[in-house]
């Protein structure tokens, strides 16, 4: 008798067991962050109806659902200015990340505008419609061959604007005569 109560009380627990709804296994979820294409060696080209306009080169690109990861990457951009002369800007860095229009730039980065403008810093935030970058970081650099260090840069490449906090700019004099 007690071998039937102990059976059937297998049997009610088994069934009740089977009814209880459990939790979702998280291995059955698509990782949401894995990539979806990953290249080597890669060149990235923005065409418009007139002209290349931008180019990204990186040893390894990284693309996920909603951003671009880039390792040892450049950004090389080009346009005209308002008297058609071309401007070229350079972007490179240690870690590139694309959402969009917006790049984050990470980790000895290097920005050059031509052969007068260069700055170097641990990061800076682009934009690529607007053409502003912004940091939060200490940088240096030099303009012409003028020296400059500050911190929290803003650069508007469409208006040729810049400013800075903490700035401090060394002009060099040419010594004429003697």
């Amino acid at each position: 008798m007690v071998i039937r109560v102990f059976v059937f009380l297998l049997f009610v627990l088994s069934v009740g067991s089977y009814f209880i709804p459990l939790e979702e296994n998280p291995n059955d979820k698509k990782d949401k962050d894995s990539p979806l294409l990953i290249f080597v060696d890669s060149t990235m080209y923005t065409l418009d109806t007139e002209s290349m306009n931008r180019i990204i080169f990186a040893k390894k690109a990284i693309r996920y659902e909603d951003r671009d990861v880039m390792y040892d990457g450049s950004l090389m951009s080009k346009s005209m200015d308002k008297n058609n002369k071309e401007i070229a800007d350079n972007l490179l860095a240690d870690l590139i990340i694309k959402r969009g229009d917006d790049f984050k730039f990470l980790n000895d980065v290097k920005f050059t505008r031509n052969d007068y403008l260069s700055l170097n810093t641990d990061e800076l935030l682009y934009n690529a419609k607007t053409k502003i970058a912004t940091n939060t970081l200490p940088f240096d650099g030099t303009y012409f061959d003028n020296s400059l260090k500050g911190e929290h840069i803003y650069l508007d490449l469409n208006k040729y604007y810049m400013k800075a906090l903490n700035t401090h700019f060394e002009i060099e004099i040419e010594k004429k005569g003697k």
